[in-house]
């Protein structure tokens, strides 16, 4: 029923073209030979809007490079929050919660058929903004901008999908709190920014300028480094050269504290 549902959701379909069609031109723009100045001062005054690239884009860069550099600016992040907000908002409101006859207990399953929802239109909008930024970063000349490793590519988007479907379980499970949507999109928007990431860091930093010794266990265990929307940056800059078995950690932790935290706020609710 779920699938049903998200297969009528327009939101899903306004999303997945306004993203295709960005990321399209963004591409042909950011790849566009004729954009790369020699004038440092021209390349200093020049200023993007929107979705930008996370490093320089030249010709020697990969498409794996290209795709996780735009991929991981936060546009993805954004789109995959306010749809999981959205289409939970959308089932309560139309009233489709109500012709469920299920037991208190059973009430944490109708929380849990929606992540995979979240997780097919997160792969959707991935692979809509591959073929986007393939199409948008072809006809630049020869060997510029190929795709080096299938394997690099693959392994990146698997890590991203995952990663943003738990972030958009996040949004999910703040939702089912608030049962309100302008509080959840505001968290987030500031959240893909990484606003909660930054702060995290700046209290880390002071603890440590008070406490030298924390160095050492802040350098490997510092909280603001293993947040869900940290590592989709990271990812983007990094790519393969990423702790796997880190990111591992975090996203078995991420996915089990934001599902469990939203089945049972769900089943805490007297009303669904």
């Amino acid at each position: 029923m779920n699938l049903y549902r998200f297969f009528k959701t327009r939101v899903f379909y306004i999303t997945l073209l306004i993203t295709v069609i960005s990321f399209g031109l963004l591409s042909r723009l950011e790849t566009d030979p004729s954009s790369q100045f020699d004038n440092e001062q021209t390349v200093q005054e020049e200023e993007h809007v929107g979705i930008v690239a996370t490093e320089d884009i030249t010709a020697e860069t990969s498409f794996e490079q290209l795709y996780a550099s735009l991929t991981a600016s936060g546009y993805i992040l954004i789109m995959v929050g306010i749809f999981a907000i959205v289409y939970t908002e959308q089932e309560r409101k139309s009233g489709f919660l109500k012709n469920l006859l299920t037991t208190r207990r059973e009430k944490k399953n109708i929380f849990a058929a929606k992540i995979p929802v979240v997780f097919l239109y997160t792969l959707i909008m991935f692979l809509g903004s591959l073929l986007a930024i393939r199409l948008g970063s072809l006809g630049r000349g020869e060997g510029m901008y190929e795709i080096k490793s299938m394997g690099v590519l693959f392994r990146f988007i698997t890590d991203e999908v995952i990663l943003h479907t738990v972030f958009g379980i996040a949004m999910m499970a703040i939702y089912e709190i608030t049962r309100n949507t302008i509080i959840p999109i505001m968290l987030a928007i500031f959240g893909s920014a990484n606003l909660h990431g930054m702060l995290l860091n700046m209290i880390e930093s002071k603890l440590v300028s008070m406490r030298p010794s924390l160095a050492g266990f802040m350098e490997k265990y510092a909280l603001s480094r293993n947040l869900i929307v940290t590592k989709i940056n990271v990812l983007g800059d990094e790519g393969m050269d990423f702790p796997s078995m880190n990111l591992i950690v975090v996203i078995t932790i991420g996915l089990i504290l934001y599902s469990v935290m939203g089945m049972l706020i769900f089943t805490k609710r007297d009303t669904i």
